[in-house]
């Protein structure tokens, strides 16, 4: 038998279209060239290809990288089939039709010939993944990998890199932060539905001990937030404990039946805020903001202040100065004004008058500590 390398290594063209030739024949179903081209192309079936395979190949002539793909699946397709035979001899792979319409269909009796090499390429991505997980520590808190990988000898290896100088990613933010420990947790109690009693100091509030039901966990600036149903408080979803105001460990309440959010509650949640907070009775506005600053504007461009960003004048001259306008459509919001002042004079807001006024008050207050 030949010793062939692995077809279903690595993202190459070759390797994609091996694995969908290959899930084809395994489905003993005909099939084309065509219909292994159509599925790459997210297509719904071959008859939604616009050309035959091999005007495909004369029509891409000029386009190098649709050439290589289309010689790659001529390639690949073969070379699986091929592999097949040498495990299951000739007669595994039937064949009808000409050279132009071709099709084959697998009969073998063994449903996965080539199990060795998907399990060789599987254990493959599971090492890269482990490689991952001990070079991303620079990107999650210790306390997460310390609680999943606890007895396992990857912390070792984690510690072993940062000794050595040899960690490759790292965040900005500093994560050794207040009551960080508790994610694992806190992660684990959302996932398994449980409820949690909360001994919670609001900001300017006296001290609370809270029921609550647990449901999504963001960071945000740096600082975790725990979002959920707390019971007797409102809002009745949503109600937010920043970590760094628990004052001791979560304690579970077994015999307290869990409720949960409504489905897709926290994609709207989120949806018209900058960061984690709403301002009680406040509502979307379309807001309009000029970059007066080329540098500035770039960096709005390129991480924009929210995801209804949309440019609305590109940077340029215009009659009454230099800028570029962009708008957002968000709630205003603590965290949405810290980001404006956060560009100091690079951004000015000029609509609505309500936020421009309310801009311009922050600012006076700012002037009024450098007198």
């Amino acid at each position: 038998m030949v010793n062939r390398k692995n077809l279903f290594d690595g993202e190459s063209y070759k390797a994609q279209f091996a694995d969908i030739t290959y899930r084809w024949l395994m489905s003993r179903r005909w099939v084309t060239y065509a219909d292994v081209l159509a599925e790459y192309l997210d297509l719904n079936s071959a008859d939604d290809l616009e050309y035959s395979i091999s005007k495909y190949y004369e029509y891409s002539k000029d386009d190098d990288e649709k050439k290589k793909g289309i010689r790659e699946l001529k390639k690949a397709f073969p070379e699986v089939c091929n592999a097949i035979r040498e495990r299951m001899g000739d007669n595994c792979i039937e064949e009808e039709g000409n050279n132009r319409s071709k099709r084959f269909r697998y009969v073998g009796e063994n449903d996965n010939p080539l199990a060795d090499m998907q399990v060789a390429k599987t254990i493959d991505n599971l090492n890269q993944y482990w490689k991952f997980c001990q070079d991303s520590a620079g990107l999650m808190p210790m306390p997460w990998l310390e609680y999943f990988f606890k007895n396992c000898h990857d912390i070792l290896a984690i510690r072993k890199k940062r000794q050595k100088g040899e960690q490759v990613i790292s965040a900005s933010l500093d994560r050794i932060l207040t009551n960080i420990e508790y994610l694992p947790s806190l992660y684990e109690a959302i996932t398994n539905k449980m409820v949690l009693e909360i001994d919670y100091k609001p900001y300017d509030e006296e001290e609370v001990t809270l029921l609550f039901h647990p449901h999504y966990l963001k960071e945000y600036n740096g600082r975790w937030h725990l979002f959920g149903h707390a019971e007797g408080r409102v809002p009745e979803n949503g109600y937010n404990v920043p970590l760094d105001r628990i004052l001791s460990k979560p304690r579970e309440r077994s015999r307290v039946e869990y409720v949960a959010a409504p489905k897709h509650f926290y994609d709207g949640f989120f949806k018209n805020i900058v960061g984690v907070s709403h301002v009680k009775d406040a509502e979307k506005e379309h807001i309009i903001i000029r970059a007066h600053i080329h540098k500035i504007f770039k960096l709005m461009d390129t991480k924009p202040l929210h995801r209804s960003y949309t440019l609305v004048k590109p940077f340029g001259k215009y009659d009454d100065g230099e800028y570029a306008e962009f708008s957002v459509d968000v709630e205003p919001n603590n965290e949405f004004y810290g980001r404006i002042l956060q560009m100091g004079a690079g951004l000015e807001v000029i609509s609505p008058e309500s936020v421009r006024e309310e801009m311009a008050q922050r600012v006076h207050k700012l002037a009024t500590l450098y007198p």
